[in-house]
């Protein structure tokens, strides 16, 4: 218990271990149980953000056989063809690599391209089926992505996710993504987007949160550590990301959904690699030996003793 207030303890990445109520739907999914996959779907809250379960669906190696298999089996499902789209987005890009475009060889575009035609087709019918289906939709904004489809219809991907969900948190994530310059947008865009999510997001709902997922990728896009660091240590991101938390996971009407580890982790990220540190102990301390690698693994392979050295550097008292 000392080493792991210290910030000595390990890490733990595992979905699962951040929600532990994942745990029937892990086991279901090893079993190669449909029914009981379908169970723990069916008794989610109906607008609720189903994206982290779907996520540990789709991120579970060789799911796709009994998934292509309800498929088969149930013709009119939308659940079904969500899930394997999103399996078949993971097996995708898992072949094209998270590396910039030019360094993508010819075979990995071929791999790429055909799996995310795959998820698109899917998708696009589990959308048909039932539109809906906010979790789906969230899925087309990455297709829409690797498709080169056009900021025009990521939008319009996003705006029917957040028409069936009160917290679209990973549907503005992916938004954000396809509106930033890598991806043909602007930062312009990115900032008016994530601000919008903050001001018309419910207080103590994870709906502005992705203001952090903004200024991480400006951040990032200096691609070297120094420009990180002097990007998040101004004074302007610092007081949007700060803002963002207050109206979000440090409100006082927040209570954990599925989605808040990644949100903290997001927010602790970029507080710390501002130098902020008094502002990030408020979400190292809500975080304990949770984190999510979003921003962390892009800055290092050898990320997590980067995150066992933040939470010791912590000041003990918060803010």
């Amino acid at each position: 218990m000392i080493l792991r207030a210290l910030g000595l303890g390990p890490v733990r990445t595992d979905p699962v271990a951040h929600y532990p109520d994942l745990a029937p739907l892990r086991r279901a999914v090893r079993a190669g149980d449909w029914g009981g996959v379908s169970a723990y779907f069916a008794a989610l809250a109906p607008r609720s953000d189903h994206s982290v379960a779907l996520r540990l669906v789709a991120t579970s190696s060789g799911a796709e056989r009994f998934l292509q298999a309800a498929v088969d089996a149930e013709r009119d499902a939308a659940l079904p063809r969500t899930l394997l789209g999103a399996r078949c987005i993971v097996i995708g890009w898992a072949a094209r690599t998270s590396a910039r475009a030019k360094y993508v060889t010819q075979a990995q575009w071929r791999v790429f391209h055909d799996y995310i035609g795959r998820a698109e087709r899917l998708l696009a019918d589990a959308t048909a089926i039932d539109p809906t289906d906010a979790a789906a939709w969230t899925e087309r904004i990455t297709t829409a992505r690797a498709m080169s489809l056009g900021l025009d219809e990521a939008r319009r991907r996003y705006e029917r996710a957040a028409e069936h969900c009160d917290a679209p948190y990973r549907a503005q994530a992916q938004l954000v993504q396809n509106l930033c310059p890598k991806w043909g947008g602007t930062f312009a865009q990115v900032d008016a987007f994530a601000e919008q999510c903050r001001r018309d997001g419910a207080p103590g709902s994870l709906s502005g949160a992705v203001v952090a997922d903004a200024h991480i990728e400006h951040a990032l896009d200096g691609e070297t550590l120094s420009a990180m660091h002097r990007y998040l240590g101004q004074s302007g991101p610092r007081r949007a990301v700060e803002s963002a938390a207050e109206h979000t996971v440090l409100h006082p009407d927040f209570r954990p959904v599925h989605g808040w580890v990644t949100a903290h982790s997001t927010f602790a990220f970029a507080l710390y690699y501002g130098g902020h540190l008094g502002s990030a102990s408020d979400h190292f301390a809500a975080l304990g030996d949770r984190i999510s690698p979003y921003g962390w693994e892009l800055v290092a392979p050898q990320w997590k003793p980067i995150v066992r050295a933040a939470r010791r550097a912590m000041p003990r008292s918060g803010r």
